[in-house]
């Protein structure tokens, strides 16, 4: 190869090397407008369970405990664009509404983490679980176990219209929510 033409093979690799190392946090966000777009993946999830759920089912609901267990955290910080509670007592995460899980998966920053589009359009994102029991793209019942969570840390972020809540208003969230 001529000089001239290692030059540009070295300016287009340094581009594309330079994009992908310092244009992590826009392309991340911008795959996350498009994945996470819980309208499109409710109006979606509900079109195909009227298609195909028997209108005359009854289904037997029973309450579940994870909306209590996720209150009874030690402490609580602020981490990264959500919050980070610990706890001391190993519990499971249930799903709190119907939803469908749009990512569960290992992350630079929150390690195996879940993400779930309510039908309600609010998204919950958990981080540092230790095992999941959902794969991505299934769709949950209220009550259905998700993951599991030993003692320790756990990443929570909630996204509700579009906004993801800062510490105070998960706080309220959380007490807020009903079994």
């Amino acid at each position: 190869m001529k000089k001239w033409q290692w030059l540009i093979a070295i300016a287009l690799f340094l581009s594309v090397a330079s994009t992908n190392y310092f244009g992590d946090l826009t392309i991340k966000r911008t795959i996350n407008k498009i994945v996470y777009s819980s309208d499109d993946l409710a109006y979606m999830r509900k079109m195909v369970v009227a298609f195909t759920k028997d209108k005359d089912e009854q289904l037997a609901v029973s309450a579940h405990a994870s909306i209590e267990q996720l209150q009874l955290f030690e402490t609580i910080e602020r981490f990264n664009e959500g919050v980070l509670l610990t706890y001391k007592e190993p519990f499971v995460l249930n799903a709190l509404y119907d939803g469908l899980i749009v990512f569960t998966g290992h992350t630079r920053y929150n390690g195996k983490s879940m993400s779930v589009v309510y039908d309600n359009g609010v998204t919950v994102t958990v981080g540092f679980v230790d095992e999941f029991f959902v794969l991505p793209y299934t769709t949950v019942s209220k009550g259905t176990i998700l993951a599991t969570k030993k003692s320790g840390e756990l990443y929570l972020q909630i996204e509700k219209e579009g906004v993801i809540l800062n510490m105070e208003q998960t706080i309220k969230w959380l007490k807020e929510r009903e079994i």
